[in-house]
């Protein structure tokens, strides 16, 4: 155009020497090049907006010519995971299809690059295909094409590109979450029933099988009305009318259903306001309690007569909360405590109930699983303040989704106070089987063997006066008789009872004791003690202390094949550990204590017992033996 104005100035300086004519046709030639001006500029604005809104059109926008990508918009650029323009330019649009609509591509591409017609171009609509971006991602996409006019290159094709992956994965999963929706109405254990107008228009397998029909055809378009007692159906209408119009759930109600088959079933039902195609209908879930209904008259039977005979028992028979809150007390409950049951329903556990023996309760009921059952023995303070003994046995259980204690209360004062006479007795009897080898034990040392003593002494002195060799020799044969049965009631005497004990205690009698005993046995004993020369014993536990050395020791050569034996005593101001140990041939203490011969082991737990404490007795065949025992010590005023 400058260059068409520059020749204008040069002829309109060669009109001013020409004609006229020549004047007319320059200023012609001015108007024509004004116009033209003017038209490129209106061209040039026209151009600059539409590639402002080929820029801003908010989908991928493509121009190819014969498949070579002439040109893209920003949204294409970015849909593509394209930095710029640049990397896209030039390249072969079917290098951005998925080789599964290649063949679709082309034949589009054919399609467009045909001769358009003189009114309009040709348009194909979007399909959907699948592309890759320039980093090889794929994306779901929805592709239209539309020809544009013809150049001397060829026809453009500008190509419409709308990523729909998001709303296709949307989709999917919509698709999904409905397929899992219809699934889990099929499979779910009630019955579901849509009705519209009281016509039923829909119900899954559950429903089907609840109502004894074949197949859901057989109930969809029928009436809801047909399958509900006469006396029931204006019930049931009201609450229909009530849902239509407050459009909120009703409460579950209970209500007879009438089967095809003529049978009558109870159903629980639950109505939800449900949209059918914009129309208002009503969803039903309904859950058969024939069966529950049942159930629950017999347990209301059964629970009457479980309170009957609750009532009936000579023990209480009680229901507790996780608070220690009484729910239930029979009418036994007040016959040993004295209290009333409205005293003892206001009354906790942790009022009446000796401390210790409540911490005891407390943790057997933490340590109880549902459905276990514990026993424990408590001291419980009755109406009057005195001290009862009872047994309890308790189990965890669940009623009404709440975890609650149940439990039996018999009282076993009169049998506590027995065992309390038979462990005075029996002590008294060990007393005096102490003090009776104890005497004997004196007598054998003290009379007999004096009077052995006495014995030697006489027949030595008449081995001096006898002059016949047979005599002499028949003496000296009756001195080492002799020698030998003193030696023997010397023996007895250290077994009845050593007086050591008596005088210088547990611990330097235990030392002479292994020392003779490994003399006698062979076998080594290993002793560790601790505190033991700290603690003044009462003579009644260093008694039952020696005795159960003495016979594990005893049963362990006897029995064990070993050559040394291991015995631990730990002592404390409150009690006293013992352990005996041989990794000798090892037992069944279970069988042995059943077997009559083995009097020794159920002696060492009646002795450790008199004193409220404990042996255990651990042992397996060819895999050793420890006893372990554990004894109380009282404060030195009840020594």
């Amino acid at each position: 155009m400058e260059q068409l104005l520059a020749r204008v100035e040069r002829l309109d300086a060669l009109a001013e020497e020409g004609s006229d004519s020549l004047r007319q046709e320059i200023a012609a030639l001015r108007e024509f090049i004004a116009q033209r001006a003017a038209g490129e500029e209106d061209r040039t604005q026209q151009a600059a907006f539409l590639q402002q809104l080929f820029d801003l059109i908010p989908i991928g926008v493509v121009v190819h010519i014969n498949g070579i990508v002439r040109a893209i918009n920003p949204a294409g650029v970015t849909l593509l995971n394209a930095h710029s323009a640049e990397e896209i330019i030039g390249r072969n649009a079917l290098d951005f299809v998925h080789p599964d609509f290649v063949a679709r591509a082309v034949s589009r591409i054919r399609q467009l690059q045909s001769s358009p017609s003189e009114r309009e171009f040709l348009i194909v609509p979007f399909v959907e295909e699948v592309f890759f971006t320039v980093d090889g991602e794929t994306r779901d996409a929805e592709v239209a094409g539309i020809q544009m006019a013809p150049t001397d290159e060829g026809t453009p094709i500008m190509v419409l590109i709308r990523d729909i992956t998001e709303e296709k994965r949307q989709r999917r999963a919509l698709e999904e979450s409905e397929s899992r929706f219809r699934r889990l109405v099929e499979v779910l254990p009630d019955a579901i029933i849509v009705h519209k107008d009281r016509q039923i228009i829909f119900v899954n397998d559950a429903a089907v099988r609840m109502l004894h029909v074949e197949s859901p055809e057989a109930l969809v378009g029928r009436s809801i009305m047909e399958f509900l007692l006469p006396e029931e159906r204006d019930f049931i209408e009201e609450r229909i009318e009530r849902l239509l119009e407050s459009w909120e759930p009703l409460p579950t109600s209970k209500n007879h259903l009438i089967c095809p088959s003529g049978e009558k079933i109870l159903v629980e039902v639950r109505a939800f306001p449900f949209e059918e195609q914009g129309e208002k209908a009503i969803l039903l879930v309904l859950r058969d309690i024939t069966e529950i209904e049942r159930m629950r008259q017999e347990l209301e039977a059964n629970e009457a007569k479980f309170r009957l005979l609750a009532d009936l028992l000579p023990a209480t028979v009680y229901m507790v909360d996780e608070e220690g809150n009484i729910l239930y007390l029979n009418q036994s409950a007040n016959a040993t405590l004295g209290y009333t049951l409205e005293e003892m329903q206001r009354t906790k556990f942790s009022e009446i109930v000796d401390r210790r023996d409540l911490i005891k309760g407390i943790r057997s009921w933490q340590a109880l699983n549902v459905g276990e059952t514990d026993y424990y023995e408590i001291r419980v303070r009755d109406k009057h303040g005195g001290w009862r003994w009872s047994a309890v046995w308790t189990t965890k259980t669940k009623m009404d989704d709440q975890t609650v204690g149940l439990g039996v209360v018999l009282d076993i004062t009169w049998r506590k106070e027995m065992e309390r006479a038979l462990r005075e007795h029996a002590h008294r009897l060990v007393t005096a089987l102490e003090e009776e080898r104890r005497r004997i034990a004196s007598e054998l040392h003290d009379e007999v063997g004096q009077q052995l003593i006495g014995m030697k002494f006489a027949m030595e002195r008449a081995l001096h006066h006898v002059e016949s060799a047979e005599a002499r020799h028949a003496i000296q044969d009756g001195l080492r008789q002799l020698a030998d049965l003193t030696e023997l009631v010397r023996e007895l005497s250290l077994s009845f009872r050593p007086a050591m004990l008596d005088t210088l205690g547990l611990l330097p009698t235990l030392l002479w004791h292994f020392n003779r005993y490994t003399a006698r046995t062979g076998i080594r004993v290993r002793f560790n003690h601790s505190g033991l020369d700290e603690v003044a014993l009462p003579q009644a536990h260093s008694t039952t202390i020696y005795r159960v050395i003495q016979e594990g020791l005893t049963n362990i050569a006897r029995h064990a094949s070993v050559d040394e034996a291991v015995v631990e005593i730990r002592v404390s101001p409150e009690r006293l550990w013992l352990k005996i140990e041989d990794e000798g041939k090892g037992f069944d203490p279970a069988q042995a204590l059943r077997d009559y011969q083995s009097s020794g082991l159920r002696g060492m737990q009646e002795r450790v017992r008199l004193l409220s404490g404990k042996l255990e007795i651990k042992s397996d065949p060819q895999k050793g033996t420890v006893i372990l025992a554990v004894i109380p010590i009282p404060p030195a005023s009840d020594s």
